[in-house]
């Protein structure tokens, strides 16, 4: 889509939420616990909303108006663990 559309002067991104508490991750956290969860992470916890406001804000400001076409994981630095 970056490349189709960048023609048009359209970015597009992605953002890639590890695990953040939710509706449906609510029986997840019951069945496993969050400090369990959080244990796989670098930054030993789950991710929260403030977590993701940064970088919404840099896709969609003028400071992101030369990125295109990229994904940005927000998980802790689980997926630099796990390879994901």
């Amino acid at each position: 889509l970056a490349a189709e559309w960048g023609k048009y002067g359209i970015t597009v991104n992605a953002i890639c939420p590890g695990f953040f508490p939710s509706r449906m991750t609510v029986g997840t956290l019951k069945a496993m616990g969050e400090e369990k969860l959080a244990s796989h992470a670098p930054l030993r916890r789950l991710g929260d909303d403030e977590d993701l406001k940064g970088l919404t804000v840099l896709y969609a400001s003028d400071a992101g108006k030369h990125i295109t076409g990229q994904w940005l994981a927000v998980d802790g630095g689980v997926s630099v663990v796990t390879g994901g």
